[in-house]
């Protein structure tokens, strides 16, 4: 599968960080989907962050700044530190808002969504949430990040997907995938087959000339083209894993761990499913990336916190 842009997050870090958890389950769905579970480190019976942090620091300056801004703050030539670039990501989110503010691209659902959907599924960043928020045309408000997908070629046609993400972090899994649902009907209703994106001047100053007519083609093809483009979504969700950690040893709680995982999943995919198709979207691809955490509302706020401090 031949890429069109490439991947913006630095390194494979993320594989350093989260195990993922096998299972059973799928939304039997007729294009492509992913449902995928994973957990961070666990120590003491809790899942420790300081590795999880490390990472958001490191790819911050890529969530923030589009490939075109990247190039030129790491430019020698530029007269800019290339070693600042992330504490002036850091600097524009602290201006954006708070930590944990939804929508301002400072909720740790947001970042680990852009993460996710270029590490795990491939499809890379077009525009991010904040840069989805600095954008001066209403468009992208409802989406929390968008990304394109190579599919590859199939019958002689170049498939592409674009990628519309929304994440959610809630103690309750069912109140996570409920709130998700609600922004893709958001997002359905603003997303316009993608003429918005293409007419937005955010696009042109994100990518360079040549790219960015190579980007407006894969999102919306020229008539009589070999080239397909369709919409789908990823979603990030997060939750709180509701096993307590007093009541186990280390070694069965790592055991009880990824079963009460695939338990959690089991009981929540055919509700997924069932929103999918409530929604008119079985011909969506759907990508979902599910993490659980000790407590979801009070553990994503500190992360965020200790990123921004």
């Amino acid at each position: 599968m031949s890429d069109l842009i490439g991947k913006t997050v630095p390194g494979t870090g993320m594989d350093k960080i989260f195990k993922e958890v096998q299972h059973q389950e799928s939304l039997g769905l007729n294009n492509p989907e992913q449902l995928r579970l994973f957990h961070l480190n666990v120590s003491n019976n809790r899942f420790i962050f300081t590795s999880l942090e490390d990472y958001l620091t490191d790819i911050v300056s890529e969530y923030v700044f589009s490939r075109v801004q990247v190039q030129k703050l790491t430019d020698p030539n530029s007269g800019n530190n290339p070693r600042s670039i992330g504490l002036k990501a850091l600097r524009i989110m602290k201006k954006n808002g708070a930590a944990d503010q939804k929508g301002t691209g400072n909720e740790l659902g947001e970042i680990l969504l852009y993460a996710f959907l270029e590490e795990k599924l491939g499809a890379y960043k077009i525009f991010s949430k904040v840069e989805l928020n600095s954008a001066t045309t209403p468009f992208g408000k409802e989406s929390d990040s968008v990304h394109l997908l190579s599919l590859g070629d199939v019958a002689g046609m170049t498939c592409y997907q674009t990628v519309f993400g929304t994440s959610n972090i809630k103690g309750r899994i069912k109140e996570a995938i409920d709130k998700a649902f609600e922004a893709i009907v958001r997002i359905e209703n603003e997303t316009g087959e993608g003429i918005q994106i293409v007419s937005s001047p955010m696009l042109e100053e994100s990518f360079e000339p040549k790219m960015l007519q190579q980007v407006i083609g894969a999102i919306v093809p020229e008539p009589g083209s070999d080239v397909v483009s369709n919409n789908a979504y990823g979603v990030f969700l997060g939750y709180s894993l509701g096993l307590d950690p007093s009541t186990r040893g280390n070694i069965e709680f790592l055991r009880v761990l990824d079963k009460k995982m695939e338990a959690d999943i089991k009981n929540h995919a055919s509700y997924i499913v069932k929103k999918i198709k409530d929604m008119g979207l079985e011909s969506h691809s759907f990508y979902f990336y599910i993490v659980p955490f000790n407590d979801a509302e009070v553990d994503k706020k500190q992360i965020m916190e200790n990123l921004m401090m």
